[in-house]
């Protein structure tokens, strides 16, 4: 149910002063017609091959051994309560649904200048039509964002 006509995208760069995203879920869903059609998350790293060497190789990969960070973070996965971290390595690719994937991105620094930069091109798919977007689950938004938090509606 993807547009062969549509996406939209956003090049990002952390210049390695710590700069993070929180918890979120690309597209919380809804029940509006004329709302968000995100469905489909690509997240290419865009630095140069061979960034982040010397970490263990997925799903290894350790936020905590690595000074640079700039780590995709995704909850619940494979398993419930687990986070899989995964290292900005350059020419990797994440595809993951933009409607019920919790992740995060760990503060990224670049102790060695220009060369430790996070690059990340985002791409996401948009459905042809807002039926297919889910709705966030109300477990899932009160386990990850809290009481009240409201983020789905």
């Amino acid at each position: 149910h993807l547009s062969g006509d549509e996406q939209t995208n956003k090049l990002a760069v952390c210049l390695g002063d710590g700069s993070y995203y929180d918890k979120h879920i690309d597209n919380l869903g809804g029940t509006s017609d004329a709302g968000d059609r995100r469905k489909l998350t690509a997240l290419l790293y865009i630095q140069p091959p061979g960034s982040h060497d010397g970490q263990p190789s997925y799903p290894n990969e350790s936020v905590d051994d690595d000074p640079r960070g700039g780590y995709f973070r995704a909850y619940d996965v494979p398993e419930e309560d687990a986070v899989t971290a995964i290292a900005p390595r350059g020419d990797r690719l994440i595809l993951f649904w933009s409607d019920s994937l919790v992740h995060d991105v760990s503060p990224s620094y670049a102790p060695s200048g220009d060369a430790d930069r996070r690059w990340a091109l985002t791409i996401w798919f948009i459905a042809d039509k807002k039926g297919v977007i889910r709705a966030t689950d109300a477990a899932i938004e009160e386990k990850h964002f809290g009481s009240g938090a409201g983020i789905g509606k």
